[in-house]
């Protein structure tokens, strides 16, 4: 009797950890030098030229998930941006006023058998639908200067479906107004995931979002992702193409419709991994001020393990604007360090 009492008591002890498991605190730091230089057509503007430390989205933040019954458990995650380069977001050395600012944050219900419920403010499902096709993420190369809907929205509930046929997954969500102007927006996906075969895809939407496009700054915006990625032994082919368009206009107004696509590829080569990737965003409005957006990366990565990388890339940018002699050229070459903890 007094075995089995000590063997029941064993096993409460190993299984309450699991049922309730501490926070997990993770978060990296991405740091690099770099060369900057944008060259005006126009020659009374004044060429930029100088060189800069950029923290490129370090981060760190607290997530974790208890068990409340055999089918349902609690999810939660909170997460900062943190000024590792000692700049706030206003670009003010030696500031740190805005030394940590907000990343996703979320509280929900996940049900292994229905889907996860979570309540927030995190990224749009459309813009997560990107997987990670972006070879350049978080750099001067990001897809954010090409595509649209690339947004983290306030005041969300989200609703995730479990993995169906082992490959599948359905999001979707709603974004309450909290005031009288905005309209209720929402945002969706159907993302198809066999990693098995090495194929990625996904088709995402956008209804009513307030965030950044590509060529029109920021406004409320429709926008479609269509997103496809291969993996054949150690070459990624990536794609994606997308529109956006202003959501309600004026009866015979124009809704300043704009269409992106890009694509990429990366080779895994030993420790290293190569990365090429261009995309273009072109104005469907021949009034609109910036009529083309074209971006052209290239770059190596050299994994010393799974935690850290030292990388560099060189990036050019172009934009073609309405105005005369208004265009420009922008270079960016680039040495860094990532550690992930």
């Amino acid at each position: 009797m007094k075995k089995s009492l000590i063997a029941i008591s064993i096993a409460a002890a190993v299984a309450a950890p699991m049922a309730n498991a501490a926070p997990k605190v993770y978060g990296k730091l991405n740091l690099s030098v770099e060369s900057y230089k944008k060259d005006f057509e126009n020659p009374v503007t004044k060429d930029e030229e100088f060189t800069r430390s950029v923290s490129n989205a370090s981060r760190f933040g607290v997530k974790g998930e208890d068990e409340l019954t055999a089918d349902l458990s609690a999810v939660y995650g909170i997460e900062w941006e943190v000024a590792a380069d000692g700049e706030d977001a206003s670009g003010i050395a030696g500031s740190s006023k805005l030394d940590l600012t907000q990343r996703n944050r979320f509280l929900g219900i996940k049900s292994q058998k229905l889907g996860t419920v979570k309540l927030g403010k995190y990224d749009t499902y459309t813009k997560l639908a990107q997987g990670e096709i972006d070879l350049f993420n978080d750099y001067q190369g990001d897809m954010k200067f090409i595509i649209a809907g690339e947004n983290r929205i306030n005041n969300v509930v989200g609703y995730e479906s479990p993995k169906l046929l082992d490959a599948i997954t359905i999001n979707v969500q709603l974004q309450t107004q909290d005031s009288v102007t905005p309209a209720n927006g929402n945002s969706a996906s159907v993302v198809y995931n066999n990693e098995e075969n090495g194929i990625y895809a996904a088709l995402a939407f956008d209804n009513n979002i307030t965030g950044a496009t590509a060529l029109s700054g920021t406004r409320e915006s429709d926008n479609i992702r269509l997103v496809g990625s291969y993996k054949i032994q150690d070459l990624t082919l990536n794609a994606i193409y997308g529109t956006s368009e202003q959501s309600s206009v004026a009866a015979g107004g124009n809704k300043n419709k704009e269409a992106s696509w890009q694509l990429g590829a990366a080779y895994k080569l030993g420790d290293e991994v190569l990365k090429l990737q261009y995309g273009e965003a072109k104005a469907d409005n021949s009034a609109a001020t910036t009529q083309k957006h074209t971006q052209l990366s290239v770059g190596v990565d050299h994994n010393f393990t799974s935690k850290t990388k030292a990388f560099a890339w060189y990036t050019t940018q172009k934009e073609d604007k309405l105005a005369v002699n208004a265009d420009y050229t922008l270079t960016a070459l680039a040495a860094g360090v990532e550690h992930k903890f």
